[in-house]
């Protein structure tokens, strides 16, 4: 069980972004739809949640996990990758303020839809697949790359255009991992077979789990 989310819209985060609405969620975290009052433009935040009842050493691991995510997600610049922008912390809780697309995930359009046309899962592949080669050339693995992790834009210029989300179980080449040795981590049904008996994650296996 996780901490419930203890905010509104309305509520000004880092003196700066402007809650709207909540647009997401899961285990770690709140993602919301917010206005950059500095800058003018709409953004999406991420309020990273700590587990109910976590003692002061989780806590701080999940603020390290969040400032980690915005670190490796900031060395890529990709057309088919979501930006972050900031990390701001209010209180002791970090917000991860990133690119918003307007979008549903790959994994609510084929819930919807059911099964896509050929065409369409061309379409989708070859974008994830251009994003995740610039992944791996900046020296990131992205390691949880699933449908619901892939959005698809929604509406004007953006209808069709396909990002990749979430880093945050990347690891990149030089950083210090969080995780704890023999840990496996990511979604069971898109682990690659040899991540599934524990060995490393690498590049291969993003191949694997975009397939």
């Amino acid at each position: 069980m996780t901490r419930p989310v203890v905010t509104a819209p309305g509520r000004l985060i880092a003196g700066r972004y402007r809650l709207e609405s909540q647009i997401g969620g899961g285990g770690m975290g709140a993602v919301w739809l917010a206005r950059d009052e500095l800058l003018g433009r709409h953004v999406a935040v991420k309020q990273v949640l700590s587990p109910l009842g976590a003692d002061e050493r989780q806590v701080d691991e999940q603020r390290q996990r969040a400032l980690r995510e915005g670190r490796i997600a900031a060395r890529l610049s990709h057309p088919h990758a979501i930006s972050v922008y900031d990390v701001a912390q209010e209180g002791t809780t970090p917000w991860l303020v990133m690119e918003y697309l307007p979008s549903r995930s790959l994994a609510e359009v084929v819930t919807t839809e059911g099964v896509l046309r050929v065409d369409q899962v061309a379409q989708i592949g070859a974008q994830v697949a251009d994003a995740l080669a610039a992944t791996h050339a900046a020296g990131i693995v992205h390691r949880d790359v699933k449908p619901a992790n892939i959005l698809i834009g929604q509406g004007g210029r953006v209808a069709g255009l396909v990002k990749i989300t979430d880093f945050g179980i990347s690891h990149a080449q030089g950083d210090v991992t969080l995780t704890q040795t023999g840990q496996i981590t990511g979604t069971p049904a898109y682990l690659a077979p040899e991540v599934a008996q524990g060995q490393e994650m690498t590049e291969a296996s993003d191949v694997f789990s975009l397939g």
